[in-house]
């Protein structure tokens, strides 16, 4: 009986602890805090991932307290650190380095000499783009921002800490666009970079963009704006739907996304890591994004797929996911300072795309403000995509611009037949846009986009007319209408069964236009003022008849003003300009030969330097000085071909031969005393 009670006993222990087990199992799930579930259900790379890396996990939201200058100050070489940071999906990672010394920084302030010794440095390729704002230092502690890397380095790889001191003087250093409408901040120290090494660059995806653009655009963003930067074409669309239980927490060594631009085609994000949080508020990079101070970049959640290894700087590959948790407020040498919360306003940006004989299609994407040269990239990016080939074309871009400041609206149209439209939309849309929200360009008033359209016309088709050849009657009585007749030759592809363009044009000769020789100019918009004259001596006749040039447009005081004074200097790419005047200047022929010879040495003190000078020609001194209320003696008139690009110039001269002489005419008699 005793035997058997214990064997009993014995069964029942064994079911007890298997209970409390299950029991205990469950508690432990259930005690977990919401966060740890979050960070568990939010990483969408899965766990054995970074085996590879051999770096240990950091479980949970990383707290960690600042160690400034003056202790760092006091740490031995080779004090070991940690580098907090993710390698795979939304976990962080511990990797190991240790301290060196102490250096003169690149703006003002030392920094931190480090070494890379973690045994996951090789399979990370060393210090990878996208690790600038991991925070260092002794465990539990930040001293500051993994920020600059030295170039070609091999293990122990050398790394620079920008300290966290002068990151959280970045939080309340005042920028210049915040002084903008107030009294002028004092210039930001420059930065000069020693080539041994360089900043940790923040990768910039650039979605949507064909790999041989990048190559093409590479020019244009080579400036100083682009020094932190690495710009990287990649596979991928705007940020995606956040992952299950995905949290908008911030903690030291997340990886968060600065976003340029999003939308339907084409994205513009920047990456990189969290230093240090206080309460809203947050430090990363440890070097700028684009160093443009005030800034107003949303912040996005940001995933990380690997690390892709190179011999000069490795690089991480990183998408953003979900809405903004946030907006980068500033953005200088130290740091970029952000503040938690909803995204910041943006500027909408919607692009029509007309292909031949097809429907508009429809894009939209936002541009943050204060990147307003992303428009035109947006643009061309944005029509290369949709039209999947490239060959010469005729392009025809409205641009559309809806501002804050006023209601009155502006709208540019330009054309252009090149080998490469996707420049053409580049470069147009470009010129249109900064215009106005260039602080340089646009002198008048501030211009904050309110929105943009940007419509875009393709063809096959090479809409480019010469100027061909022009006719008209030998002679013309003052008083009557002249009739011009001009002949284009197109392009073979947007020729008719005429092969030619033909169009004429009325000339109404006023009573009192001088006889004599005149001359008649039909010239496209682009070479109307080059007459071969100007072209060789410029303005020198009105130098020496003290002639007036045509009065100057006074300059806009406001943003209308600006609008308007643009609206009336816009020119068609087809307009051509036909013009009568007298030949010579003020209705006196020129002497058969002019110009010949170059002044003798004696004379050049009488004229301007340079003019070319005859035998018998008279001085400016033995002229009768015209009239200064009369008008000059000019017929002009306009002709537009619609849809072309008109290029070229013809001249010819017509006699003036019945009438009263007028006044401002030099006659002859009274050149021939002027001689004597």
């Amino acid at each position: 009986m005793f035997h058997k009670i214990s064997v009993f006993g014995g069964i029942k222990v064994k079911r007890i602890f298997i209970f409390a087990s299950i029991a205990i199992t469950m508690l432990y799930q259930l005690g977990c805090s919401p966060d740890e579930q979050q960070t568990q259900h939010e990483n969408p790379i899965a766990d054995d991932s970074i085996a590879k890396f051999n770096a240990p996990r950091f479980v949970g939201d990383v707290v960690l307290e600042n160690m400034y200058e003056d202790e760092v100050r006091k740490l031995a070489s080779k004090t070991p650190l940690e580098i907090i940071t993710v390698l795979e999906g939304t976990s962080k990672v511990i990797l190991q380095a240790r301290f060196r010394s102490v250096r003169d920084g690149p703006y003002g302030s030392p920094v931190y000499e480090c070494e890379l010794i973690d045994e996951s440095a090789e399979a990370l390729g060393g210090v990878a783009a996208g690790m600038s704002g991991s925070p260092v230092g002794p465990p539990g502690r930040v001293m500051g921002a993994l920020a600059f890397a030295y170039l070609f380095s091999k293990p122990p790889y050398r790394f620079l800490v920008t300290p966290i001191d002068y990151m959280e003087e970045a939080i309340e250093h005042p920028t210049f666009g915040e002084f903008l409408e107030e009294e002028a901040a004092p210039a930001a120290p420059a930065l000069a970079i020693n080539s041994l090494y360089a900043p940790v660059k923040t990768p910039m995806m650039i979605t949507g963009v064909q790999p041989h653009r990048i190559q093409e655009l590479s020019s244009y963003f080579s400036d100083s704006r682009f020094n932190f930067v690495e710009l990287l074409g990649d596979i991928g669309g705007a940020p995606g739907a956040p992952p299950a239980g995905a949290t908008t927490k911030l903690s030291a060594g997340d990886m968060i996304g600065a976003a340029v631009a999003t939308g339907d085609v084409t994205n513009l994000i920047g990456f990189g890591t969290v230093t240090q949080v206080y309460d809203d508020t947050f430090v990363a990079f440890g070097h700028p994004f684009l160093a443009d101070g005030k800034s107003t970049l949303p912040v996005y959640r940001a995933v990380t797929h690997g690390t892709m290894p190179s011999l000069v700087f490795s690089t991480k590959s990183v998408s953003a996911y979900g809405n903004p948790i946030g907006t980068i407020t500033k953005d200088l040498y130290p740091a970029i300072v952000g503040e938690r919360g909803p995204g910041p306003p943006m500027i909408p940006v919607k692009l029509s795309y007309r292909p031949v004989n097809n429907t508009p299609i429809e894009k939209h994407h936002v541009v943050a403000y204060g990147q307003e040269w992303a428009i035109p990239f947006v643009a061309a990016v944005t029509m290369d995509a949709i039209r999947l080939e490239r060959n010469a074309a005729t392009v025809e871009g409205t641009v559309t611009l809806h501002f804050q400041e006023t209601e009155t609206v502006y709208t540019e149209t330009f054309r252009t037949a090149s080998p490469n439209p996707f420049f053409d939309v580049f470069i147009g849309t470009g010129s249109i846009i900064t215009s106005f929200t260039n602080t340089l360009t646009n002198s008048a008033g501030k211009a904050t986009l309110k929105a943009v359209s940007i419509s875009i016309k393709d063809k096959p088709q090479i809409a480019k007319a010469e100027i061909d050849e022009i006719s008209v009657p030998a002679e013309v009585m003052p008083g009557e209408s002249l009739t011009v007749s001009v002949v284009l030759l197109p392009h073979w592809s947007t020729a008719g069964a005429e092969r030619t363009i033909q169009r004429e044009v009325i000339l109404d000769i006023p009573d009192d236009f001088p006889v004599g020789e005149a001359t008649l100019t039909v010239s496209a918009e682009a070479s109307a003022d080059d007459t071969e004259f100007e072209q060789l001596f410029g303005n020198i006749l009105d130098d020496i008849l003290d002639m007036e040039e045509e009065e100057e447009k006074p300059l806009p005081r406001n943003l209308d003003e600006l609008i308007q004074q643009k609206i009336e200097d816009q020119m068609d790419a087809g307009l051509i300009t036909i013009t009568l005047e007298p030949a010579g200047f003020a209705g006196l022929p020129l002497p058969e030969g002019f110009p010949l010879n170059i002044p003798e040495a004696g004379d050049a003190d009488e004229i301007p330097e340079g003019f070319p000078f005859i035998e018998g020609f008279p001085l400016p001194e033995d002229l009768p000085v015209p009239d200064d209320s009369e008008e000059e003696n000019v017929v002009e008139t306009e002709l537009i071909i619609e849809g072309f690009i008109v290029t070229g110039s013809k001249e010819e001269q017509i006699t003036i031969t019945v009438g009263d002489i007028g006044d401002g005419v030099v006659p002859i008699e009274g050149l021939e005393g002027a001689q004597q």
